[in-house]
């Protein structure tokens, strides 16, 4: 099978590149623009891939609500140019299309009511993405690895003895391994179609995920915040926790958090 991985060279996309093998052929800027519907066509007819996987995206929140234009190009129009291209379409989408959640987890099925521009673009990508059947759409939430949130949280903890850490949003976190893998799987069966949550259970905040942190290392503080405190330019959400109505689970947050942590100290 030939994937045609969109966003490759990202923190999702290098990982999934590693599960694929020869397999994964790879597509991301500078040399390719999601964006550029001629550019996506014509990486299409060249490759003639099997199956996309688009990883791509801009992860910054707060410089897609000061660029909503870029947002847009890259979640929704980039989105819509893969679709068009007539082959089976898996994009990854994302939690914060969900803003009050409530105190459950929150299905597939659930309605959705989008935090801030960024995910309003990519709601605006599933939907692009799931006009064609056949095609997939994963959510999933605060990715980490050892890149990203795990090995920030040491390193201030470890280097500055304290850490400031938001207490009033809830979600949850997904191992960029399990992720991966799962992403996989679906490549790999044309019988997994439309909307998928992925996270590993269990809803946390960004204070409490530092806490276990500094538990584990036995050493440094947390101190809590609040978003509004922040004054920064993207709203998030107040409970985005995916949970799911369709046939796959992702392994417990504490099981694969703990042999992150393993693997960096």
């Amino acid at each position: 099978m030939k994937v045609m991985v969109v966003g490759s060279s990202g923190m999702l996309g290098s990982e999934i590149m590693k599960l694929l093998g020869n397999n994964g052929i790879g597509f991301d800027l500078p040399d390719f623009n999601v964006a550029d519907f001629n550019c996506v066509e014509a990486a299409v007819n060249g490759l003639k891939p099997d199956v996309i996987l688009n990883t791509s995206a801009i992860t910054d929140v707060d410089y897609c609500e000061k660029n909503p234009d870029e947002a847009e190009n890259v979640h929704h129009t980039g989105v819509r140019n893969l679709a068009a291209a007539g082959i089976r379409l898996i994009t990854v989408s994302t939690d914060q299309v969900f803003t009050h959640g409530g105190d459950r987890y929150l299905l597939e099925s659930d309605p959705t009511e989008p935090a801030n521009i960024y995910a309003a673009s990519k709601l605006r990508g599933e939907r692009a993405a799931l006009e064609y059947p056949g095609n997939a759409v994963v959510r999933t939430s605060w990715l980490f690895g050892e890149k990203g949130l795990l090995p920030w949280i040491i390193r201030k903890l470890l280097d500055d003895g304290i850490v400031t850490a938001v207490s009033d949003q809830t979600s949850c976190l997904t191992s960029v391994d399990s992720l991966a893998e799962t992403l996989a799987g679906i490549v790999a069966d044309r019988s997994k179609t439309g909307l998928y949550h992925c996270v590993n259970t269990g809803a946390v905040t960004p204070f409490e995920v530092a806490c276990r942190v500094r538990d584990r290392l036995g050493a440094g503080a947390v101190k809590a915040t609040k978003w509004t405190q922040l004054a920064l330019p993207a709203p998030r959400p107040v409970w985005s926790a995916l949970g799911t109505e369709r046939d796959i689970e992702l392994p417990p947050l504490e099981e694969v958090m703990e042999l992150c942590l393993q693997r960096m100290l």
